[in-house]
């Protein structure tokens, strides 16, 4: 017999979700693997105009949909390879597949991610690191030092920075 007791759809209104804002990242998770019987995890990302995500890879796939704005993503250091994605467009990382974005234009963008369970625990590892020693009290060198070892430990690996004209601003 099918188990039928945890068969109902999930629906999480606009504007609600658990919010996350450090080091730079500002991001509502919409779905944890847990609530998607540890399949994937959802997560809305706002990137403000000069920031980003630099480049780095991770073992599984990763999906981006851009909502509104405009994001450039890259996928090496070379400045003239990369992306300039708008509203309704896709972005897929396949696994070790180094990516990054950033919001070069100076309206916000708002984009969703969509990946496996393992995504979360770079997240979670770095919103705990930050309830231990908030980042906010660190120069931004030092605070993203901390984000690169816990990426290390979490299957999120930081590659090279990019050229200053692909790098956030912040």
């Amino acid at each position: 017999m099918e188990n039928t007791e945890d068969r109902t759809l999930i629906r999480v209104p606009a504007g609600e979700g658990k919010g996350f804002s450090v080091a730079g990242a500002n991001l509502t998770w919409k779905v944890r693997s847990d609530d998607a019987e540890g399949e994937l995890c959802l997560f809305e990302q706002i990137v403000e105009p000069g920031d980003g995500v630099p480049l780095h890879t991770h073992s599984y796939p990763e999906a981006f949909y851009v909502v509104s704005g405009a994001i450039h993503f890259v996928s090496s250091a070379a400045s003239d390879e990369g992306w300039d994605c708008k509203s309704g467009d896709v972005v897929i990382a396949r696994p070790h597949t180094p990516h990054g974005f950033f919001n070069q234009g100076t309206d916000t963008a708002r984009m969703l991610s969509i990946s496996i369970a393992a995504h979360e625990r770079f997240f979670d590892a770095v919103e705990d690191a930050d309830r231990q020693e908030p980042f906010g009290m660190l120069p931004p060198d030092a605070a993203f030092a901390r984000v690169i070892a816990i990426g290390a430990q979490t299957d999120t690996h930081f590659l090279p920075p990019l050229p200053d004209d692909t790098a956030p601003k912040k």
